[in-house]
């Protein structure tokens, strides 16, 4: 993914002096500049300006950037001006319009973005730019961007840019014709008026809106490449005495025959070859689901394995079945009833017309949780194993990722399942894995800090390894290369140090499904504050109580299953035997640079730190019920003494008419006697 920088575009290096952009009356003038020189002098109007030691080649697209940015988000001028930012995930967006606009010389690739919504994270595969983010690195390094952090109602770490005053000063100077090529994919375009445009999240798509324009941004429509791939699983993962792997290799050539739909401009600037890949990750796991999952699959069939699917049989007397396209090929390797089982897969999802994916890969899931998916590539598009660009391969392991999750539904249970959308919020077909990609060959050959260079090496390999961490030569042929969401290990003697690595990527799985877990337990913990302030309010609305207790329900139900995925991980770390120190040179400096033991004492402690709070959770929440009992009790008093007093009330009034009936019996007899005296006195001739 290196940077394609064309020659009017490159800037002198400079140091202990000042660069300026000259000022350019019009296009014409601009392009006479052009032609006298393929350099451009930039200026900072306001400070001395030294480029940092080792930093990148400071371009036009880094000034583009800049503006566009300071079009959305500038740092107040004074106190009642009001300060604006612009987060990162509209920030992308944006970047990605550049590149396709041909506004900002970057190269793009896929990866994996949290994105959250409505209070609620969800995982999108992207096509991020890492130059564009590198570039940005070089603004906040010059002081032009201010950075600021802060976290979505989830928890999740949220990141905003806005353009400082010295970065605005810079942005005045810039000629009008940098600045016209930004707003042409900023702004709505003829016939609609010219307005700014806007990015928002519908759950889906990303939209570019603005007055009365509005178009789906494809920043999220990951591009397809054709390939060939042949199963792949370490030796140490393997039975001696199992079946041997299948190859696709005689069938590389199809891979050129397919299509790709990839719509950037890829340049190159790091090769590999003789690649094998695998992609980890840490699902809880139990002897009971390695035995079913064996049994599902047929391992103790005559004919082990064939197709497979998720889809349940509610009329299994009936004679015939449909199930839609895209089934799944197993064939078993290897197993172990109660602690592992090995096994090819063969995918046949469909996909788009012209694309020719012949996708076969290794499985190995273990009774401690580790599951791995490995494959060799024979061919991207049409370059052939000995040959193959980080760019192609950042677009192949975005299939794997997504068919490998795809897959592992099919095979785990209800229960399991249950576990994961827990942990994921429901998101859980879109979770995280890591990559570790083994080569016998690099090109260019470098000494390992090389790679670190901030520019077009440093970008690439952040495709597929995420943000790097460090760098290390193993030996004189060997380079291991570790970043955030893989690792990469290249040179001749690759294949001789999988054990280690396996082990290394074994406990890191665990590390990145805690890292989802720890998140986990802030959502648990903001529910629980929630329903405390409910219960607080309880008497300014009568549906709380109601609200309450689903509320409740549902935080016991997922205290119960974070307790679960604990003691899985708490088990699957008990289990770990500690490696084995290699006798040869490059295997002892690989040991003691990956310093397992350490690492795996640091998941043990975080591990124990989780159990704390998910104790504290469960507490709280025994705390938060007691409360609503008391509430409910006092409640019910409340009817009882509201009874009793209305109880109280009938009785009187029932006393009350009972005398007022005895008087008005009295009065009628009084008249009845009084109307007998009047009469017997008439019949008597009285007057």
């Amino acid at each position: 993914m290196s940077r394609r920088v064309h020659p009017d575009e490159e800037v002198e290096e400079t140091k202990g002096r000042n660069v300026r952009f000259a000022a350019v009356a019009d296009d014409e003038g601009v392009e006479d500049r052009r032609k006298e020189s393929t350099k451009i002098e930039i200026q900072e109007p306001t400070a001395h300006f030294d480029q940092p030691e080792g930093d990148s080649k400071w371009t036009q697209s880094h000034a583009r950037l800049l503006y566009l940015i300071s079009s959305y988000a500038v740092a107040a001028s004074s106190a009642e001006d009001e300060e604006t930012w612009i987060r990162s995930v509209p920030l992308t967006v944006l970047m990605y319009e550049g590149v396709v606009a041909g506004a900002l010389d970057f190269d793009y690739a896929p990866a994996s973005v949290l994105v959250s919504q409505d209070g609620k994270s969800r995982r999108l595969w992207m096509n991020i730019t890492q130059e564009g983010r590198s570039a940005i690195d070089d603004l906040r390094e010059r002081e032009f961007i201010n950075g600021l952090k802060l976290s979505s109602e989830d928890f999740q770490p949220v990141t905003a840019y806005q353009v400082t005053r010295k970065g605005m000063e810079y942005v005045k100077r810039m000629p009008k014709h940098l600045r016209r090529e930004v707003d042409d994919f900023t702004h709505a375009p003829p016939p609609h008026p010219r307005t700014l445009l806007q990015v928002s999240f519908d759950g889906e798509n990303f939209i570019m809106h603005g007055g009365t324009f509005t178009r789906i941004s494809e920043v999220s429509d990951i591009e397809d490449v054709s390939y060939v791939a042949s199963p792949y699983l370490p030796r140490c993962l393997r039975a001696m005495e199992g079946k041997s792997l299948s190859s696709n290799a005689h069938r590389a050539d199809e891979s050129a025959m397919g299509k790709t739909n990839i719509r950037d401009e890829l340049s190159e600037a790091i090769n590999l070859g003789g690649l094998n890949v695998l992609v980890g990750e840490w699902v809880p796991f139990g002897s009971n689901q390695i035995v079913a999952l064996n049994e599902r699959l047929g391992s103790l069939d005559r004919c082990q394995g064939g197709m497979f699917t998720s889809v349940v049989d509610k009329t299994p007397t009936e004679t015939k079945f449909s199930v839609p396209t895209g089934l799944t090929s197993v064939r078993i390797i290897d197993f172990d009833l109660v602690h592992y089982i090995n096994f090819e897969a063969e995918i046949n999802y469909p996909e788009d017309e012209g694309i020719v994916q012949i996708e076969n890969f290794g499985m190995h899931l273990n009774v401690d949780g580790s599951v791995m998916y490995g494959m060799v590539v024979e061919a991207i598009a049409d370059r052939q194993k000995d040959n193959l660009s980080l760019d192609l391969l950042s677009r192949l392991l975005v299939d794997v990722h997504q068919d490998s999750s795809k897959i592992m539904d099919d095979l785990l249970s209800e229960y399991q399942r249950a576990l994961l959308n827990m942990i994921f919020t429901g998101d859980s077909l879109n979770r995280g894995k890591f990559n570790i990609v083994i080569a016998e060959s690099i090109e260019p050959k470098l000494p390992a800090d090389e790679y670190l260079d901030r520019g077009d090496y440093e970008n690439e390999l952040k495709q597929i390894l995420g943000d790097i961490w460090e760098a290390h030569n193993l030996g004189r042929d060997d380079v291991l290369i570790i970043g955030r969401e893989g690792l990469m290990l290249a040179g001749p003697s690759s294949k001789r140090h999988e054990k280690l690595l396996l082990q290394y990527c074994s406990i890191l799985l665990r590390e990145m499904f805690i890292r989802n877990f720890f998140t986990r337990t802030f959502i648990l913990d903001d529910s629980l504050k929630k329903i405390r302030s409910l219960i607080q309010q309880y008497e300014k609305d009568p549906n709380n109580i109601s609200k309450i207790r689903d509320m409740l329900n549902s935080a016991s139900r997922d205290i119960i299953l974070l307790k679960e995925v604990l003691s899985y991980l708490e088990e699957s770390l008990e289990t770990m035997s500690p490696p084995e120190v290699p006798k040869d040179e490059a295997g002892t400096l690989l040991f003691e640079v990956l310093n397992i033991e350490q690492l795996k004492a640091d998941v043990d402690l975080r591990v124990r730190d989780l159990t704390k709070l998910i104790d504290g959770a469960q507490h709280e929440m025994m705390n938060l019920s007691q409360v609503t009992e008391v509430i409910n009790t006092k409640q019910l008093e409340d009817v009882f003494k509201n009874v009793e007093a209305n109880t109280k009330y009938l009785v009187d009034a029932s006393a009350a008419n009972e005398r007022a009936s005895n008087s008005l019996e009295v009065m009628q007899i009084i008249l009845a006697g009084s109307f007998a005296f009047d009469i017997i006195d008439r019949l008597a001739g009285g007057t």
